[in-house]
């Protein structure tokens, strides 16, 4: 529906879309003098169960999502069974279109409350071709993205940042600037265990991380027929500076992703993704972006891929999906860093991951044009850099109201 409403009642109006029910999804479409406003969301339900090699203390499985970490390997102790219900995913959104004498100026503003608070997902502005503030990376595609409803979705492939930016577009190319410590890249530089002081050398992969210069990815995305391709490149800068010792290297990454319509009702994708350097520009990378080795920083690579099918069903669609992602741990090994975590006895406690591997298989069901019920399994597969390994088994059941 459409109204036009005065500026001193928007106010009310957000104030009234907010405490409105739960139960009643409301699609409003508003015009505030010449800008137009529409108010979209989602309620979700995620009905959750976990069995195979869960680690011991973490009572709701393996969480809100597939978490690999909390996947226990040969040598920890582990539990199976366990049942987690959430409504994280939910959330809402603002877009507006306003005209001016040189094009439409659109804004977007959304967030969710997936981990427990509400958080910002996207806050940006668009005109003539430029994007700022805070959306997707332009390091990421949806061509190659097969539906699921773990919030994880298939690994091995960009890693669905949402970060802040500066972004030119001209057909389908497109450069942007980026917030070297964004949403989630900017975990991937320290990580896991602390440094080993071994004399005066430093062997680790917690640093003294820096951030100087911003991240600069390019992609170029285009469709052609029953084909759809996008391909991107980024090139960022890994840095360490504890006050005394600094280094720098270049990190970069590279995916090529694609998707074509076998038939009406069958499509099939794909992506292909790896760096070095790359971080958590790489869905969920084992390995951070760098190590640090007395005064020297080494980035490590990484590489990655998934395919997929979707295949409509009656009221719905199948879908299945294979993921992999894999990290190079050979020269931070040659050089010294402890890459496996033991106690004072020598007892195994945990070890950075080598590969992990994901399948998704869902089915999603469309009973009316604003609901979705479904179901999937997954199974999930973590493999440690000696050798150990362990997986675990998801059963989801989803229902999905969306205005």
């Amino acid at each position: 529906m459409r109204k036009q409403i005065s500026r001193p009642k928007l106010s009310l109006l957000i104030s009234a879309v907010f405490l409105s029910s739960s139960s009643q999804a409301i699609a409003l479409d508003y015009e505030v003098n010449d800008t137009k406003i529409s108010i979209y969301g989602y309620a979700k339900l995620d009905i959750m169960y976990d069995s195979g090699d869960i680690k011991s203390g973490n009572s709701n499985g393996m969480g809100d999502s597939v978490n690999f970490r909390k996947i226990a390997v040969d040598g920890q102790s582990n539990t199976s069974g366990h049942t987690n219900l959430n409504a994280g995913e939910s959330r809402i959104g603002f877009r507006t279109a306003t005209p001016t004498d040189k094009g439409d100026l659109i804004t977007t503003i959304e967030g969710d409350f997936f981990f427990g608070d509400f958080r910002l997902r996207q806050a940006y502005g668009s005109w003539n071709d430029i994007t700022a503030g805070q959306t997707w990376s332009n390091f990421h595609t949806f061509i190659s993205t097969t539906p699921t409803l773990d919030f994880t979705g298939p690994a091995g492939r960009d890693s669905f940042l949402r970060q802040a930016q500066l972004r030119y577009s001209f057909g389908d190319f497109h450069v942007a600037l980026e917030d070297p410590s964004g949403a989630l890249s900017g975990e991937s530089f320290d990580g896991g265990y602390d440094a080993d002081y071994q004399g005066d050398t430093i062997a680790g992969t917690d640093v003294g991380r820096k951030d100087s210069l911003p991240d600069l990815t390019l992609r170029y995305e285009t469709s052609s027929g029953e084909l759809k391709w996008s391909t991107a490149a980024l090139m960022r800068e890994v840095a360490f500076d504890s006050g005394g010792d600094d280094d720098s290297t270049i990190g970069w990454g590279l995916f090529v992703a694609g998707s074509y319509s076998l038939s009406p009702s069958t499509t099939l994708r794909g992506q292909i993704t790896g760096g070095d350097g790359i971080g958590d520009y790489m869905k969920v990378n084992p390995a951070p972006a760098a190590y640090r080795v007395a005064n020297r920083l080494e980035s490590i690579p990484a590489w990655g891929g998934t395919l997929g099918i979707s295949q409509e069903v009656g009221p719905g669609s199948l879908n299945v999906s294979y993921s992999r992602v894999e990290a190079d741990w050979d020269d931070a090994e040659r050089d010294g860093v402890s890459l496996v975590n033991t106690d004072n006895s020598g007892e195994f406690i945990d070890a950075y991951d080598d590969n992990y591997e994901l399948i998704h298989v869902n089915y999603l069901w469309n009973p009316t044009k604003n609901v979705t019920y479904g179901v999937e399994l997954s199974h999930a597969m973590r493999e440690t850099v000696d050798g150990r390994d362990g997986s675990v088994n998801r059963a989801q059941a989803s229902i999905i109201y969306d205005f």
